[in-house]
C-alpha cells in the first residue's frame, strides 16, 4: 500500500493545533495544580486564561485548515469535512458556552463565594477528549491511498 498526503499545509497547521492543545489541555492544566503554593483561585485563574487563548487559537487554526482544504477540496471526502465540522461544533460549544459558563464561575469561586457543584466541568472535559479523538483521526485522514496500477 502506497499512501499519498493530501495537502501538506493541512497537515502541518493539523499538527500545530494538536500540539498546542494536548499542551495545555492534558499538561499544562493538572500539572498546575501541582505547583507548591499555587492557591486554587489562581490555578483557575491560570486556567481561564489559557483556555480563553487556546480556543481563540483553534479558531485561528481551524479557519486556516479549512481554507487550505477547500483549496485542495478535489483531495477531500465529504467524510473529511464531516469529521472537520465536529471540531468546529465541539469548539463553537466551549467558546460561547461552556466555557463562558465555567469562567462566571471561576470569578465567583475567587471572589470567595461557595458553589454548588456542576457536571458542566466534566462535560468540557469530555469534549476534550473527544476533540483529542477527532483530531487524532484526522490526522490520519490526511493521508490517502495512492492506488497504483499494475
Amino acid at each position: 500500500m502506497n499512501l499519498k498526503l493530501k495537502n501538506p499545509v493541512v497537515l502541518m497547521l493539523l499538527c500545530l493545533m494538536t500540539g498546542m492543545f494536548i499542551t495545555i489541555s492534558f499538561l499544562e492544566t493538572p500539572l498546575k495544580f501541582q505547583v507548591e503554593g499555587m492557591t486554587l483561585s489562581t490555578a483557575l485563574g491560570l486556567g481561564k486564561l489559557m483556555f480563553g487563548i487556546s480556543t481563540k487559537i483553534q479558531g485561528v487554526f481551524l479557519i486556516l485548515i479549512l481554507t487550505a482544504m477547500l483549496i485542495s477540496h478535489k483531495h477531500y471526502t465529504k467524510t473529511d469535512f464531516l469529521i472537520f465540522s465536529i471540531l468546529l461544533v465541539i469548539l463553537v460549544l466551549e467558546k460561547f458556552w461552556m466555557l463562558p459558563v465555567l469562567d462566571a464561575r471561576v470569578d465567583l469561586l475567587s471572589k470567595g463565594k461557595s458553589l454548588p457543584a456542576t457536571s458542566l466541568h466534566d462535560y468540557f472535559i469530555y469534549t476534550e477528549i473527544i476533540k483529542a479523538v477527532v483530531l487524532a483521526l484526522t490526522l490520519v485522514l490526511q493521508f490517502k491511498k495512492n492506488h497504483i496500477q499494475p
